[in-house]
């Protein structure tokens, strides 16, 4: 199984994980394979990218925090959520608590496995999925802060509603495939107020919750808005949501760019701790995260090229590598599994990009050129 963007789709591939619309209706089953209408289908539903079966990756399972149906009914709840919203209606709390529920539930069930975030979005189910991943990061994050049960209660309706103040913002400026200007940016900012004024109103909701959407784009020395509040003026839980937030942002397909692989989301992450983010929250979320997920292809520094199977949780910079290819670039006739726990002086080297991987031949099942060895 592999993630392969929409601009390096053919023919005759096939679908590996399903693919959700903005009511979280599966659109793509798995094991539908792809035609040329499909694929243009996917184009024009903004669909950045796909998991498909590699015949070199066989029998790959890509865990996700989540079950399918979870998060499909997650998106569904939160569409109708936005919805509500953007006609004037009241929110329904008791389906958003639910749903809340549900999700934190599943998560601290799996809260030894290091996170491996699956998901695949369209243009119009965009936020939606960010809003549900970025709950499961906040509840993870919180775990390891030792928050108490009604804590995270409240920490996970606010990191679900964060960006609910979008409902307010043009739906041509939140989907533009390409950099905003300076106008459309001051619009988009404007969406901590908007969510602020939405969620304060409500007495069934805590105020913490209200200032998570408030403040989850403030930063620790300043540099963020709306206020520019510093250190201890923003909330923990807003610190929280704003980790989880830059960490899914950086980590997901946009039409307009690439995902950052996780291990380089990392160590943006760390690089901005202490000017940007909370070093302890910072530090809490990276050690539940999968910084070489499943299905990753690397480059070990024996130059041998292989594939993620498996991660070590205490050790994620360490996982199970099935070896594909030799140093130089012959496909290996019997596949084996190196457990880089126990093997001296071998590390990860490199991560292949999705783009870079056609040079491999694995979209076409293709290895690259050479006698096997």
């Amino acid at each position: 199984m592999q993630r392969i963007r929409l601009e390096e789709l053919k023919p005759g591939m096939v679908v590996a994980k399903p693919i959700y619309d903005q009511e979280g209706r599966v659109l793509l089953n798995r094991g539908v394979v792809l035609r040329d209408s499909l694929i243009d289908r996917l184009r024009q539903i903004g669909c950045p990218a796909v998991y498909i079966d590699v015949p070199l990756a066989e029998g790959i399972v890509l865990p996700d925090m989540l079950k399918e149906e979870t998060r499909a009914k997650s998106i569904s709840q939160l569409r109708k959520a936005f919805d509500d919203v953007q006609t004037g209606q009241s929110l329904d709390l008791d389906a958003i608590k639910d749903t809340v529920i549900n999700i934190i539930d599943e998560v601290l069930a799996n809260a030894r496995i290091l996170v491996n975030l699956t998901d695949i979005r369209t243009y119009d189910s965009y936020t939606f999925g960010h809003c549900v991943n970025v709950c499961v990061l906040s509840i993870l994050t919180g775990h390891k802060l030792q928050l108490n049960e009604l804590e995270m209660r409240d920490l996970a309706v606010g990191a679900i509603l964060h960006d609910i103040g979008k409902v307010k913002v043009p739906k041509e400026v939140l989907q533009k495939p390409g950099p905003l200007t300076e106008e459309e940016f001051e619009l988009v900012k404007k969406h901590t107020t908007h969510g602020f004024d939405i969620l304060r109103h409500n007495n069934d909701l805590s105020i913490l919750i209200a200032h998570i959407a408030y403040q989850h784009h403030e930063r620790l020395q300043g540099q963020g808005y709306p206020r520019g509040l510093k250190d201890s003026k923003i909330h923990k839980y807003a610190q929280i949501v704003a980790v989880a937030d830059s960490f899914d942002a950086m980590t997901s397909e946009r039409v307009y760019r690439g995902a950052i692989p996780p291990v380089k989301a990392v160590a943006t992450l760390r690089e901005m701790s202490g000017d940007f983010f909370a070093p302890e929250v910072v530090e809490a979320l990276v050690s539940t995260i999968a910084i070489y997920p499943i299905g990753s292809w690397v480059r070990l520094t024996s130059g041998h090229i292989g594939v993620v199977v498996d991660v070590n949780n205490k050790h994620p910079n360490l996982p199970v590598v099935r070896l594909v290819f030799n140093p130089r670039g012959e496909k290996i006739g019997t596949l084996t599994e190196v457990d880089l726990i126990t093997v001296n002086d071998l590390f990860i080297e490199s991560v292949f990009l999705p783009e870079e991987m056609e040079a491999l031949g694995l979209f076409n099942g293709q290895a690259w050129p050479g006698t096997e060895g």
